[in-house]
């Protein structure tokens, strides 16, 4: 199978921090018309107190129109290394700063119709510093246990794609695996 050639990108709009286009792909045998959110990039944050709790956010989400409970993440600035967004994050939104900061994965959040990749980092050693969150940011920080956290994925109550498949990934390949664990954490 021919890898198919993106022939044409088409700004349609830009916002503050994405942009929407239409984009042309050539298959070989035939030619596509997608639309396409081009966005920088994006993070997200495990962040494990000493006791084992998660630090979770409770926060009013424009896309649901709800509150819902998820890790701690933001958008990766022009130019910005994941890593620096992850600590600028996490000290933003929770008030904690990361002794020790692990990238585990990276995933597309909806690559049908999106560019936007997510960097999953595990936080811990966690210093309480105060938090600064942005004006334009409605945050209830919460800690629950990591069981209690799964326990709310399985009940439905825990509904965001990133807090689940971050959190279940931790579960599943960090916290199992004692020879991958000691390298991570």
């Amino acid at each position: 199978m021919k890898n198919p050639i993106s022939i044409s990108q088409e700004i349609l709009c830009r916002g503050k921090r994405f942009s929407f286009s239409r984009i042309m792909i050539d298959f070989g045998d035939r030619r596509v018309i997608r639309d396409l959110l081009i966005h920088p990039g994006a993070v997200v944050i495990i962040p494990l107190l000493d006791d084992g709790q998660v630090v979770m956010l409770k926060q009013y989400r424009p896309g649901p129109l709800s509150w819902i409970i998820e890790l701690p993440a933001g958008t990766v600035e022009t130019g910005e290394d994941p890593r620096k967004t992850a600590e600028r994050e996490l000290l933003e939104e929770t008030g904690y700063r990361a002794g020790e900061l692990v990238e585990l994965f990276k995933m597309y959040s909806s690559p049908g119709t999106s560019n936007e990749i997510l960097y999953v980092f595990l936080a811990r050693k966690l210093i309480y510093e105060g938090s600064s969150h942005q004006e334009d940011e409605a945050i209830e920080v919460i800690k629950v246990s990591l069981q209690d956290a799964i326990n709310m994925i399985n009940r439905g109550e825990i509904i965001d794609g990133k807090t689940i498949a971050s959190l279940l990934y931790y579960v599943n390949f960090v916290s199992r695996n004692r020879d991958l664990a000691g390298k991570v954490c």
